[in-house]
């Protein structure tokens, strides 16, 4: 019988994650280590070598086990095996927004891999390049994707007192998105 496709994980319900087994690993291993190939670009999609992986189960062992190295590499470990995980600002990228009723009282960022965290509306900023981010429970920071800008777009409004300014209304609290800000240094682990 197949298993049912695996459902949503907030973020912080996963177990926790094993600790590196040999964090003084031979130098071939670890050159192996950070030649994995694997990578999370901007859209939020685990690739290989360049191209997009895109076998279910392969993702959710991926996804499932991304963490922070001590050193401030991303990588997977899968057992004893671990990988490196080139990630160009940060792994946590949002594909997309739920709300929960009619305004808003509240909508929980749909992220990449799976997990799902509530919005802080207060944390919302435009970089310098124009991409929305947000910070997490725990202070992580989130990357919109074009997806998950254009999810929150349904949800913004002009700024009634200062036209070229959107607002986001959630939970009957007016939130107005800031200008533009210098992009964040990229996330380290």
């Amino acid at each position: 019988m197949p298993r049912p496709p695996p459902g949503p994980t907030p973020l912080g319900s996963s177990p926790p994650l094993p600790q590196p087994a040999d964090p003084a690993a031979p130098p071939d291993l670890d050159l192996l280590r950070r030649q994995s190939g694997l990578a999370i670009d901007g859209e939020g999609r685990f690739l290989h070598r360049g191209e997009p992986i895109s076998h279910a189960r392969t993702l959710e062992v991926l996804w499932g086990s991304l963490q922070a190295a001590s050193d401030g590499r991303w990588q997977v470990q899968i057992g004893r095996e671990r990988g490196d995980v080139a990630v160009e600002e940060t792994p946590w990228l949002v594909r997309g927004l739920r709300a929960a009723g009619e305004p808003p009282a509240t909508l929980t960022l749909l992220l990449c891999g799976g997990r799902e965290a509530p919005l802080d509306p207060a944390t919302l900023r435009a970089g310098a390049d124009g991409v929305l981010r947000c910070r997490l429970p725990g202070g992580a920071l989130a990357r919109f994707t074009r997806a998950g800008q254009a999810a929150l777009g349904e949800h913004l409004q002009e700024d009634p007192d200062d036209p070229a300014q959107a607002v986001l209304v959630v939970g009957g609290v007016r939130y107005v998105l800031p200008a533009r800000e210098p992009d964040p240094e990229p996330e380290r682990g």
